[in-house]
């Protein structure tokens, strides 16, 4: 019998035009990893379907890949492929009256500049305990290489969330030092971030 999925890896960028998918070759990466049974790939074309999937969600940990943008009057949001934009105020209360069980251990968000306090607040008070999101722009092919290298660590050898990060930032600090992205890891409304 297989493992259920742990991740729910969220596509919400335009692949056919943009010619390019975040998401899908993080999916490709768990494949080869051995880590398919433990991973569930969705793409996201609508506000509506985005908000679906994560409410209905049952894995512990939620990745999702996407463009973001923040406005200090605005807030952070979540671009999804329709053109409509997912802001933090539309997540609170996602999970309100789910199960503890059920409601995501991790959010990871692979978007840029959506480490802003409202967006992770926004995760947070629905009852999720840790998040993880770049505070300013973030080429894609950083985001994959960080995304890859978490989860081989958080998946693939049972690593907490919070070792996972550090261990990932470690790694790729030294291999990578210009990597962009300025990313940061939240536990409970708490914000940690390591300096490279």
């Amino acid at each position: 019998m297989g493992r259920r999925a742990r991740l729910l890896i969220l596509e919400c960028t335009s692949e056919p035009k943009e010619g390019m998918s975040e998401g899908r070759l993080l999916w490709e990466l768990m494949r080869i990893l051995g880590f398919e049974k433990r991973t569930r790939f969705r793409a996201i074309r609508s506000k509506n379907g985005f908000l679906r999937e994560i409410k209905e969600m049952g894995e512990p940990y939620l990745h999702i890949s996407a463009h973001g943008d923040f406005d200090p009057a605005e807030g952070s949001w979540i671009n999804i492929p329709s053109g409509s934009k997912v802001y933090s105020s539309d997540l609170r209360g996602i999970w309100e009256g789910k199960a503890r069980s059920k409601v995501p251990r991790l959010v990871v968000l692979s978007a840029c500049k959506l480490g802003h306090v409202d967006m992770m607040r926004a995760f947070s008070d629905a009852g999720c305990q840790y998040c993880i999101a770049p505070l300013s722009e973030t080429l894609w092919e950083d985001a994959a290489v960080f995304s890859t290298l978490f989860y081989k660590l958080l998946i693939g050898e049972g690593r907490s969330p919070w070792v996972s990060f550090k261990k990932t930032i470690f790694g790729i600090s030294n291999a990578l030092p210009k990597l962009s992205g300025a990313w940061s890891f939240y536990k409970w409304s708490e914000k940690f971030s390591i300096d490279k």
